[in-house]
């Protein structure tokens, strides 16, 4: 039965339309150009682009087509080949939540853009050779001095909202970029480094009822994964073929440890989001999908949450009951979704999903508060 065995890693990284709740509106004095006035308005689309690794990369701004200032917010992909609406070639279908999002934050308020980050969409990345942990941050560091210049923008209110894997780089961004940025926004965040979530992930997995194995053949399997990823992050040699007797986990590790990109993926795959986010002085907002199960509501955004609040940050945390890994609305319970992850991951961005209410106007109330 392990060939049923479906790895959803952080790249994943139909029901009637929901539309989140108006929130509180905006009082006279707060003045007309806030996200959150109650009223949805219209949106315009605009094609950008800038500069960086000697690189020209493209990205779409969403915002209000109303004249004035408003805050803005800076859309950090999760991984894999995410291009800036969230879709994948790996993934059927282009209903894509990054698109989703920037429009329903532009209606209600705020300038959002979003781009085809390295390995993406129009965006080929750099030589194998250059490319390293922080093309992604020089890559972010150039939108947002595109956002903040653009005169539709509140300098001062411009806020980075990283999704999945996109929250590592989210933390990495403000570790350079104070004081421009207002705040950070966690979405479905990696919390752990991304060894420990994908070993979570794998025995989660393995322990199914579907996969067929015995507990023994479990605790084998996950014996050999951790001595391979350990190898690999000491520099040391790794076969796939003796890391595990599944094929599709010697195919996931071969691409994880493969010597030629890993240079990137060792600082990528180490990374310790929790350990790292509380340092930059700015306020958080962390969001978790109760029906997520890629990132554990507990063991990762919880985690993230206790670190924030830990090293003196001002924290909200958020738990949407009815959201997925790509902040959609999930009717199926946690149990008839673990039955089918193929399934699962075929329909994120499924025509006709729509982003859950709870999620979007969780989103829009924290940044109508720190906007004022």
């Amino acid at each position: 039965m392990t060939g049923r065995l479906v790895v959803l890693l952080l790249a994943a990284c139909s029901t009637p339309s929901q539309h989140a709740p108006a929130p509180p509106p905006v009082s006279p004095e707060q003045g007309a150009n806030a996200i959150g006035a109650g009223v949805a308005l219209e949106v315009a689309s605009e094609e950008v682009s800038f500069t960086a690794g000697g690189r020209t990369i493209g990205g779409t701004l969403a915002l209000p087509k109303a004249a004035g200032r408003w805050p803005a917010v800076l859309l950090l992909a999760g991984s894999g080949p995410t291009d800036r609406d969230w879709n994948s070639p790996l993934l059927p279908n282009r209903n894509g939540s990054g698109a989703l999002l920037a429009t329903e934050l532009a209606k209600h308020g705020a300038v959002v853009l979003r781009f085809d980050k390295a390995g993406s969409g129009r965006n080929s990345g750099p030589p194998l050779e250059q490319w390293t942990i922080d093309t992604y941050r020089e890559e972010a560091v150039a939108a947002l001095a595109l956002l903040r210049a653009r005169p539709e923008v509140r300098p001062d209110r411009v806020f980075a909202a990283g999704h999945s894997e996109g929250a590592i780089h989210a933390t990495r961004l403000a570790q350079v970029a104070q004081p421009s940025l207002a705040g950070v926004l966690y979405l479905s965040p990696a919390s752990r480094t991304l060894i420990d979530t994908t070993l979570t992930q794998v025995e989660a997995q393995l322990k199914n009822p579907i996969a067929g194995l015995s507990e023994r053949q479990v605790e084998a399997e996950m014996a050999s994964l951790r001595k391979a990823f350990a190898d690999f992050m000491a520099g040391k040699p790794v076969d796939p073929r003796q890391a595990s007797t599944i094929p599709q986990l010697q195919q996931l590790v071969g691409q994880m440890v493969n010597p030629a990109t890993a240079k990137l993926t060792r600082p990528l795959l180490g990374f310790d989001n929790a350990a790292e986010a509380g340092k930059p002085p700015v306020p958080c907002f962390v969001l978790a999908g109760g029906k997520d199960i890629q990132i554990d509501p507990d063991l990762d955004a919880r985690r993230l949450e206790r670190a924030l609040r830990a090293a003196g940050r001002d924290v909200t945390f958020h738990l949407a009951a009815d959201a997925d890994h790509v902040l959609k609305h999930e009717p199926k319970t946690v149990a008839e979704i673990r039955a089918d992850l193929v399934a699962v991951q075929n329909a994120y961005n499924a025509e006709g999903r729509v982003l859950d209410a709870s999620a979007t106007a969780a989103i829009v109330a924290w940044l109508a508060a720190h906007s004022r």
